[in-house]
């Protein structure tokens, strides 16, 4: 072959080929060229053609600046101001006075040198770079600064070039050399110096003109060190981020020791850009590549670049060992120290270039990923999701051992999007904007990989000829199986997500009923109802790992079977003899393609999961409907009819009412009448299918069930209203809350916890009226905002917001059945069969003298259709009210004092994450035997690969020594049988590794799922629950997918390391002392690095689950957000900046990948130049050599990977050790104590209790040992099948008392008996599956009824239909049979146990609901029975019936009952009333109304009390 295509051409140089003769030395040749072009150099003209250019830019400059001018002047004319006509910081004068300093040392030895030599135009091109310097310090113009340094910086590079060209380059050819004078090496020196001290210059801070479009998006902080640092240290050393390094390394980090974020990159930006995108493009895709396309040029460029000097290396090795093979050829014409240099440039170049590429690259990872994520919130906010149950329909369903059928229409009293919706676009900002910017990769890697292979099988058909054409078609046949095998990928990908999704689904909707599971005692049911979506995942999971496993194998072989290829067809067609140089450097030029394809075929698995993730985000643009807006004006329908789905069969019909202005208007009527949906019809909520409809454009929503924000009180209250201390203290007068408030640690500064899990039904109510009451809202919608309060607080609320200033020049809608209001109403409308049925209009003094009679009757139906209405009074007569067992809760909440908005950080684990992780992960492959296998197949992996370039280097030896065909054969065939050995082991290994893996993922879920289940009620008080979905969501998305991968590459990294050591070392032993050295400085930047990355790593992570928070929050008040003017953007921009924290610690973390990376390669350079001055100097076998060197040339790549999956191995296990903290809570009662219990008292009878009796011993109990007493020396003791009802003020402890029976709190001193057993001695599932449990709030499941009312199993459907049966009547007779309920196709009369349940029973209305709780209560046949206001959702009659059939299917059981309406319990036999966690009377009513105590005057405040003693009375008769 010719070596001389190999050369450096010297035609760019202006040099002619000079002629030869058959006589002249090639080497003599080169001489005489390099010497003309160093004497074309010294005559200088080069010199003055910089100057001209440098005159020809400036004056160009000159002229547009006084065309700008011009313009300039126009504009201050107009009254404008440019954004270009300011000043920008002048470079530090250190810096500039050295660069001056460096200069003028240049131009004086360069006159020293014109004077001797006679040559004045490199002397002048110097004086006009001082000139220019000079100029660039002094003025003040920044525009023009900028200009001169550019100048500056292109003629001193183009000065110093030439002057290496002129000195440097004869001294690259072998022969006779004449180096160059002190004088020259100095001058040399000091414009090297310039250009150094340019690029390590700081660059001054950016221009207005380069600033953002729009600064309002961009923020005020401070600037990045990434928008100021120097030349050198952005492009080549990323400096900037050495203080974060060592400071990484000597603690933990918190967020403000990161970079700020560039102005640049502030997430409103990028929201804004995508917006504008997608209304031009449509599609997620277009949109993302439209504005990203200068980022992905940007990319495409580096990519071209790093492609371009990837096989420098390679040239130098190929040219070096042909030196060494024939030192006296002169066919060896560069010096070998020139090659040996090549070895360390060309790899650091490749190193520069690649970082470049790879910071563009994950830049535009994390701008992807926050565009999505924000573009989604900003769509939930502006749509409204119509199919957010349907989404799931599909999924759920498939993996219940049930045959459940999901329902198919969406809540009427619920705003679209509170449900299932936020589960669902959790999703798409978790798995799916992770795998979509995980997919931006391509634009690097397609790129790279295009350029790279076309330039390698140029050079490999220079080595071998026509064999490589063979090794081309080769790769060209076998590249299509990557991408058949990715697009089966894409398929299985997309299956696995709908399992995920549903599995997230699942168990986001069990974790905010955690309770109410808990205290029925369903965790096994919980557990196994979500393992079994699981067993379904992780069958899908594993097709989808073996698949991605091909993809990877066969990117990995395309390389090793192509150079199979040609070397096969080399010897067996050809006489070549396979020499080292041709061999090695192929193998060299071979490993780097198959090290491109490997990636590639990684990229190509990223790319099919992104392009599934695209489409599931362009369903879920498509499935949106932007919710109604109707025009400004006064709240009024006009013949409006609207429906809550497109599946809906239930309307509001013919809507024609014009609410009053300024005045109080009342909604009533039964239940399921649809009277939530008329307030959700006015904010735009629901379909809208004809009619019109005018709504005012700030609306204050106080929806039925109370939505809170994790944050304080006072947080919630203001509701990012400016805090007006008078307005605020009317605001918490009005409501009632003083005394809750007095009565908190921290007052209004206390957090409320997830959905206000700190805070009772009431106080959660109360404040959600506050915050309507207290913005500045002119309208107020209330949706039965009384029904979860007692007779003294509404009285109180009523009069002081209703009959005072507060609702002054307010119109008010409230949805009620509260006499009062009823009376008050301005405008009185009843609603039925989502008609209207009644309306009364009345002036304030016509009401007042009218006779309210018939507004107090029972609905009747005339013959002509008139309706009178049932408006029962919510009565209740008991003092504020305190919720359920499932609201009161300990406050345990960290709180910050400030009235903004509280964030919760997630707690985080400081340090490194623990070597034995490492161990804990590969046990659970299945125990040590499957790890220590693991690991020996890894290790036989790496012995297998090695074995082939050991072979190559044996077969070249001969080869140089003997070149006998036969012989070539016979090394072939053992070369491909080396081959072949690890594929085959390749394979196994891989396997391997995925199957341990997958069942380190299954041990580890189900461990997760049951410690979180049986974990303490408290944990979930203390613990968010999108920070217990991060846990299920990203943390085993990582051991699913990629965590085994990390391991297996660290594995095998890590060995490929040591055994490229030690075959260099073995061969040239020498050698070991600057590699020790150099790879301990290598592992010391990585220790450096990895404790930094760690601790940012760990922020990143933290910082995410805020964002989880906030689509939880946001998606269950959409209706309360979307009705207030602005308030939606201002939530998008609270996104904004949780988002911009999340970017910091992502940006950091990504960054500090590049600053380990170039030292990591600047080590492996060294350690390659050193191998080769090693063979230089003590040159042995050319094939010897030549394995030392490719092994020392691929240890760069070998020490840098290693460097970086160590890294991502550590972080990539900080998921599992986040998994692995969840499952090793400790749980409620443990199994151990559990069994210990049985051990002690035996096994409790399987018919206890069998009568029900319940005794109180001096009962002294609290919620934990470090907390107060709730309960103080409750006795009393109950007969069997006693009705008890508990009342007293909030805090009094009447839930702490019924939570007490179901082992909720700490038993201090005393006892607690049922039928005779102490129930500390019972395990505590055991207790609660014994004791019945109806809440306030009826929490229903997704799926069926039968699953819901009967979970376990246990009943038939016979029994499970008589109970249904039973139910139904409380709505048969009461002049509704027929009514349907709201977006249910059949209503509670209707029902069967197959009927489908939407999740959280939202195709239910909330006394629908609260009659299948009493159904699910019934099917227990429990002896105990712990209710609390069970009917607060339902219209009279249907109160009436439900408490008929309490007494009927309940006969025989004791029921204690928490009482907030008195008119409930008038007969019962005992009545408790506490206070201050004690009993303060007791008796039956007859007996407490005659005592006249604190019951009685009770009865007196309600406005009942002759109805209420007359029921007494009768209770007392009967």
């Amino acid at each position: 072959m010719d070596l001389s295509i190999l050369q450096i051409p010297l035609d760019a140089f202006g040099v002619s080929q000079v002629p030869t003769d058959r006589e002249s030395s090639r080497r003599v040749l080169w001489q005489d060229r390099t010497r003309d072009a160093s004497r074309l150099v010294a005559e200088g003209n080069f010199h003055l053609a910089c100057i001209v250019l440098s005159l020809t830019f400036l004056l160009a400059r000159l002229l547009r600046a006084y065309v700008a001018r011009r313009r300039r002047d126009g504009l201050e004319i107009l009254g404008q101001t440019p954004k270009w006509a300011t000043e920008s910081n002048a470079t530090p004068y250190a810096f500039a006075l050295l660069h001056i300093g460096a200069a003028a040392a240049a131009l004086s030895l360069s006159l020293e040198l014109g004077i001797r030599k006679g040559v004045w135009k490199e002397a002048a091109a110097l004086g006009y770079l001082f000139i220019l310097d000079i100029l660039r310090f002094a003025t003040r113009d920044g525009k023009w600064r900028s200009a001169i340094n550019r100048n500056v910086n292109a003629i001193a590079f183009a000065i110093t070039w030439l002057e290496v060209v002129q000195l440097l380059l004869p001294l690259a050819v072998i022969g006779p050399r004449e180096y160059p004078s002190t004088i020259e090496s100095v001058k040399l020196f000091c414009l090297v110096s310039i250009l150094f001290i340019a690029s390590i210059s700081p660059h001054p801070p950016p221009e207005r003109e380069d600033a953002i479009e729009d600064a309002n998006l961009s923020g005020t902080g401070p600037l990045s060190p990434e928008q100021t640092s120097s030349w050198f240290s952005s492009y080549i050393s990323y400096g900037w981020l050495t203080y974060l390094i060592f400071r990484g390394f000597s603690s933990d980090l918190s967020l403000d020791d990161l970079p700020p974020l560039p102005s640049y990159d502030a997430p409103m930006l990028w929201l804004t850009r995508v917006v504008a995108a997608r209304m031009r493009v449509g599609k997620t895709m277009h949109a993302l590549l439209t504005i990203f396309r200068q980022n992905i040029k940007t990319i495409v460029f580096w990519a071209v670049l790093t492609a371009t000097v990837e096989y420098v290396a390679a040239f130098a090795m190929f040219n070096l060992l042909a030196y060494l093979e024939n030192p006296d050829s002169d066919r060896s014409v560069v010096h070998p120290l020139v090659w040996i240099a090549l070895l360390f440039l060309g790899p650091m170049a490749r190193s520069i270039c690649y970082q470049r590429a790879i910071f563009w690259s994950t830049r535009l990872l994390v701008r992807v990923k926050v565009t999505i994520i924000q573009d989604v919130f900003q769509r939930m906010l502006w749509a409204r999701v119509d199919n957010s149950l349907q989404m799931h329909a599909g999924t759920v369903h498939l993996y219940e051992s049930q045959d459940l059928h999901m329902a198919e229409e969406t809540p009427l009293d619920c705003p679209p999007g509170s449900g299932s919706t936020s589960i669902k676009t959790e999703s798409l900002v978790s798995y799916d904007a992770d795998a979509i910017s995980s997919a931006s990769d391509m634009f690097y890697a397609f790129t790279a990989s295009a350029v790279s292979t076309a330039i390698a099988m140029t050079f490999l058909y220079q080595l071998l000829g026509w064999p490589s054409l063979l090794g081309i078609i080769v790769l060209l046949a076998l590249t299509p199986f990557p991408a058949l095998f990715s697009q089966r990928l894409s398929r299985l990908h997309s299956h696995v997500m709908e399992t995920t999704d549903a599995r997230l689904s699942r168990i986001s909707e069990y974790l905010n009923s955690i309770r109410t599971l808990k205290y029925f005692a369903w965790e096994s049911v919980v557990s196994d109802s979500i393992n079994s979506i699981r067993l379904t995942e992780q069958q899908r999971i594993w097709k989808r790992n073996l698949t991605s496993m091909l993809v990877s194998m066969t990117g990995d072989m395309l390389s090793l079977v192509s150079l199979l290829a040609m070397f096969s067809s080399l010897v067996l067609f050809t006489d070549k003899p396979l020499r080292a140089p041709m061999a090695f450097t192929a193998l060299a030029i071979t490993e780097t393609l198959r090290t491109q394809y490997v990636w590639l075929a990684k990229v190509a698995q990223w790319v099919a999961q992104g392009r599934e993730s695209v489409r599931r985000v362009d369903r879920f643009f498509d499935a949106t409907v932007e919710k109604n807006h109707h025009p400004d004006g006064p709240p009024a329908f006009v013949n409006a009819t609207f429906r809550l789905s497109p599946t809906a069969e239930f309307r509001l019909r013919n809507l024609s009412i014009s609410f009053k202005e300024k005045a109080l208007n009342v909604i009533t009527g039964p239940t399921g009448s649809g009277k939530s949906s008329i307030l959700l019809s006015l904010l735009g909520e629901t379909i809208h299918e004809f009619g019109s409809a005018t709504c005012p454009p700030d609306v204050a929503y106080v929806p039925q069930t109370a939505w809170l924000q994790n944050s304080t009180v006072r947080h919630n209250i203001l509701f990012y209203s400016p805090y007006d201390e008078a307005r605020y203290n009317a605001t918490l007068h009005a409501c009632d809350l003083d005394n809750d408030l007095s009565a908190l640690p921290l007052g209004d500064l206390t957090q409320v916890g997830e959905r206000g899990s700190t805070l009772s039904g009431g106080q959660k109510q109360r404040i959600s009226l506050a915050r309507a009451l207290y913005s500045s809202a002119s309208t107020l919608l209330l949706d039965d905002i009384f029904s979860a309060l007692d007779t003294h607080t509404t009285s109180r609320i009523y009069k002081r917001c209703f009959e005072s200033d507060m609702v002054a020049d307010r119109t008010v809608i409230l949805v009620s059945h509260f006499s009062a209001a009823v009376a008050d109403a301005d405008l009185l409308i009843a609603l039925d069969h989502g008609a209207v049925s009644f309306m009364r209009s009345e002036n304030k003094e016509r009401r007042e003298g009218s006779n309210l009679g018939v507004v107090q009757d029972a609905v009747t139906v005339t013959g002509e259709g008139e309706v009178a209405i049932s408006t029962s009074s919510s009565s209740t007569g008991v003092p504020p009210e305190e919720d359920v067992l499932l609201e009161v809760l300990p406050r345990t909440s960290e709180v910050s004092p400030g009235f903004g908005e509280i964030e919760h950080h997630e707690q985080r684990a400081s340090g490194r994450v623990p070597r034995k992780m490492i161990v804990k992960y590969m046990y659970l492959f299945g125990g040590y035997p499957a790890a220590v296998l693991t690991v020996l197949g890894a290790l036989l992996v790496q012995l297998a690969y090695f074995s082939i370039i050991f072979w190559l280097s044996t077969w070249t030896s001969v080869t140089a020594r003997d070149e006998d065909p036969a012989k070539a054969r016979l090394y072939l065939a053992v070369y491909i049988g080396t081959v072949l050995a690890f594929v085959a082991l390749q394979v196994v290994n891989n396997f391997n590794f995925q199957r341990g893996g997958w069942q380190a993922a299954k041990t580890m879920h189900q461990r997760l799922v049951s410690a979180v289940v049986h974990a303490p009620i408290g944990w979930f008080d203390r613990t968010p629950v999108g920070h217990i979905l991060n846990r299920f969501g990203l943390d085993v998305q990582s051991m699913d997918s990629v965590l085994v991968d990390w391991l297996r590459m660290t594995i095998d990294n890590g060995l490929r390391f040591l055994l490229r050591l030690a075959s260099i070392a073995s061969i040239m032993p020498i050698f070991a002392l600057p590699a020790g050295i150099f790879c301990m400085i290598g592992f010391a930047t990585g220790e450096l690095y990895t404790r930094a990355e760690i601790s940012v790593k760990r922020l990143s992570a933290v910082r995410f689950s805020p964002l989880f928070s906030h689509f939880s929050d946001s998606a269950a008040g959409l209706a309360v957000i979307r009705g207030r003017k602005g308030m939606d953007a201002r939530f998008q921009r609270i996104l904004a900046d949780k988002v911009a924290m999340y970017m910091r610690a992502c940006e950091a973390q990504y960054n500090l990948n590049r600053w380990v990376s170039v030292r990591s390669d600047a080590c492996a350079a060294t350690i390659a130049a050193a191998a080769g001055c090693i063979a230089y100097y003590k040159s042995g076998s050319a094939g010897l050599v030549g394995f030392s060197l490719t092994n020392a040339i691929g240890l760069s790549q070998t020490i840098l990977t290693l460097v970086r999956n160590m890294n991502e191995l550590e972080v990539e296990l900080n998921s599992f050790q986040r998994i692995s903290e969840y499952a090793e809570l400790e749980p409620e009662e443990s199994p151990e104590l559990e069994a210990a219990l049985v051990k002690k008292n035996g096994n409790v009878p399987l018919s206890w209790p069998t009568s029900g009796r319940v005794e109180f011993h001096n009962v002294t109990a609290r919620y934990s040992a470090s907390r107060h007493n709730v309960l103080q020396d409750i006795d009393f003791t109950s007969r069997p099948g006693e009705r008890i009802a508990i009342i007293g003020r909030t805090g009094s402890g009447k839930s702490s008392l019924a939570l007490s029976l179901l082992r909720s709190t700490q038993v201090a001193s005393g006892k607690i008996l049922v039928d005779g057993v102490d129930i500390g001695n019972v395990p505590i599932r055991r207790l609660r599956e014994s004791i019945g449990l109806i809440p306030q709030e009826a929490v229903l499941f997704s799926g069926d009824v039968q699953f819901n009312l009967d979970p376990e199993g246990k009943l038939s459907e016979t029994e499970l239909q008589s109970v249904l049966a039973a139910c139904s009547l409380m709505q048969s007779g009461s002049g509704h049979s027929h009514q349907q309920a709201p977006g249910n196709k059949s209503s509670i009369t209707s029902l069967s146990v197959h009927t489908p349940v939407a999740a959280g029973g939202k195709n239910f209305s909330n006394g629908q609901r609260q009659i299948l709780g009493l159904a699910r209560a019934i099917c227990r046949r429990s002896k105990v029975v712990i209710m609390d206001e069970a009917t607060s959702s339902v219209d009279q009659e249907t109160d009436t019936r439900m408490q008929s059939l309490i007494r009927t299917e309940f006969a025989g059981s004791t029921i204690i009952t928490i009482a907030h309406r008195l008119r409930t319990i008038m007969d019962f036999d005992r009545v408790i009333v506490m206070g201050e966690g004690r009993i303060l009377e007791m008796g039956s009513p007859a007996e407490l109304i005659k005592n006249e105590g604190l019951f009685w005057d009770m009865l007196r405040n309600t406005g009942e009390f002759d109805e209420l003693v007359a029921l007494a009375k009768v209770a007392v008769e009967v």
